[in-house]
């Protein structure tokens, strides 16, 4: 009898212990782009407003990894005061450091920086000389990227985040730049998630370029659209000015990833508009790692 209570509760131990193993197997991310709009807006659209608002939003959806864009110093200071369970990186797109950003937050209770796998650079001929912009545009552009470790799991993933600009000409020159970095990344295994205001509809050719078409060497998937193919939304609405626009804030994912959830992040009704742009998230599950 004890021989058979023995094997019996080995038996569990045994179903106890790959029940644990399968969901340290499984990883759900959340995820939030979200473009803060820089302040140069009158009341009741002045930043001063507007961020109780969107720190509400960022709350109440609790991210993993939140892509923010037009991100001035001013701002990032006050989040990162709010948000005090979170990290974040990068910095602004000028020679200095400072004016708008693309930085990266992050739940530090979750998630590990690997400090010597992250960073700014600009989108031009010359990534690693700040304020560059070669390409001629309005404004310089950037893009920041993290590798980090979820510390219960131990597993990997990047982020990159970005904000194009404003011309289908640079948009296309930029896209090569960044996915050429995503496909150099030190860990080429670990799979990506990539946030950002890419200034462009979708159907165009940056964009197309991002989902493999053409001669592209990257495939990635649009994860509101894993979801939602055939939805007409916009992301950019000019403080409820604009209605006819399109979607042009995109969370993407290169890698084994599942789309559990995605949504673009309405305004309460009454309540202000946090941005000129929608927030839009998504909760994504990595279906395999190599390690």
């Amino acid at each position: 009898m004890n021989c058979f209570k023995t094997v019996f509760l080995w038996l569990v131990a045994l179903y106890l212990y790959s029940l644990s193993t399968a969901a340290l197997a499984i990883l759900d991310i959340n995820v939030m782009t979200f473009n803060l709009r820089v302040p140069v807006d009158p009341a009741p659209n002045d930043c001063a407003s507007r961020k109780p608002r969107v720190i509400s939003i960022i709350k109440n959806q609790h991210p993993d990894f939140l892509g923010v864009q037009e991100s001035v110093p001013q701002f990032v200071t006050d989040l990162q005061h709010e948000l005090t369970q979170y990290a974040h990186i990068g910095r602004g797109r000028e020679t200095d450091g400072g004016e708008e950003g693309t930085q990266i937050f992050y739940r530090k209770d979750r998630w590990l920086l690997d400090k010597a796998d992250q960073g700014t650079l600009q989108l031009s001929p010359t990534p690693d000389l700040s304020g560059s912009n070669a390409w001629g545009m309005q404004w310089p552009r950037i893009f920041t990227w993290a590798h980090l470790r979820e510390k219960r799991s131990g597993k990997f993933v990047y982020i990159f985040n970005t904000h194009f600009p404003l011309k289908p000409q640079e948009r296309d020159l930029s896209v090569q730049l960044l996915a050429k970095y995503i496909l150099a990344r030190k860990h080429p295994t670990d799979s990506v998630i990539l946030t950002g205001d890419f200034n462009a509809c979708e159907g165009e050719a940056s964009m197309n370029y991002l989902l493999g078409q053409g001669n592209s060497p990257i495939t990635m998937q649009d994860t509101f659209r894993v979801l939602h193919p055939e939805d007409k939304v916009i992301t950019f609405h000019a403080f409820g000015k604009i209605s006819n626009e399109c979607k042009i804030d995109y969370i993407y994912t290169l890698g084994q990833w599942s789309v559990l959830h995605a949504d673009i992040i309405k305004d309460p009704e009454g309540a202000g508009f946090a941005s000129d742009h929608y927030a839009v998230i998504a909760q994504i599950r990595l279906k395999k790692s190599t390690r």
